[in-house]
């Protein structure tokens, strides 16, 4: 055996070989990883679109034909009621277009059922939300017909409030004290700046940056590969060049 072969296999350099070994794999396995979940963004993306290009139609027609709740997210839906002012709650720690806001959520009464549905009605800026008060947050009285966006409810864990931090139906319905439909209604309106409330805008539908983060981690493994074995070649000849 050569000098410089027994040089890299000492104890020292064989611990080096192990570490860029799983600095590979590593990056083969994030690279991948990348894959997949630009996968899930194009399926998301692309189930969003089907679904909601589809024809608005009522909020409960879609939930008494619903085998399986999942299946009537991002649909189009309108429900005709009333909302109950004394039951609203805002969604703290959001943001859009680069504003700090919260979102006001209120229970609206479907009108000939003993059925309640959250809807979001929108954005309001932070300062506007502290300046005005929840006063004049208030939903419009009288029956209104809303349409909106179908969209599945996020656990929160900090509790029953006025301020919470996701719209959590099992807990905003104990809280409220009504029976909640199963599905959020993200209302859907013209942009009026006369009004405090601001649409909510359409989920992203960019890949986003999967793509690019994949190349980068395959370019570290191909560097892996083809530039590690370069150097070790070259260390060992230095050292049969020296013996």
């Amino acid at each position: 055996m050569n000098p410089g072969v027994r040089r890299l296999l000492r104890p020292s350099w064989l611990i080096s070989h192990v570490l860029v070994a799983a600095l590979i794999v590593s990056t083969l396995c994030l690279g991948i990883w990348q894959l997949r979940r630009l996968d899930e963004r194009q399926s998301y993306n692309d189930l969003f679109e089907s679904r909601s290009s589809q024809p608005t139609e009522s909020l409960m027609v879609l939930l008494e034909g619903a085998e399986d709740i999942t299946n009537i997210f991002y649909r189009s839906a309108e429900v005709h009621g009333e909302f109950d002012s004394s039951r609203q709650v805002y969604v703290v720690n959001k943001a859009q277009d680069g504003v700090a806001g919260v979102h006001a959520v209120s229970a609206l009464k479907v009108q000939g059922e003993d059925t309640y549905v959250a809807v979001n009605r929108g954005f309001v800026p932070r300062v506007l939300y502290l300046e005005e008060g929840q006063k004049n947050l208030l939903p419009p009285s009288g029956i209104i017909n809303i349409q909106g966006l179908v969209i599945e409810d996020k656990e929160d864990t900090r509790g029953y409030g006025d301020e919470v931090a996701e719209i959590d139906l099992e807990t905003l319905s104990s809280y409220w004290n009504v029976p909640l439909a199963p599905v959020v209604l993200q209302e859907q309106f013209e942009n009026d700046t006369k009004q405090i409330l601001i649409p909510l805008p359409a989920p992203d539908l960019s890949e986003g940056p999967h793509l690019s983060y994949a190349v980068q981690w395959f370019i570290f493994m191909t560097i892996g590969l083809i530039g590690y074995p370069i150097v070790l070649r070259k260390i060992a000849r230095q050292t049969i060049q020296v013996a």
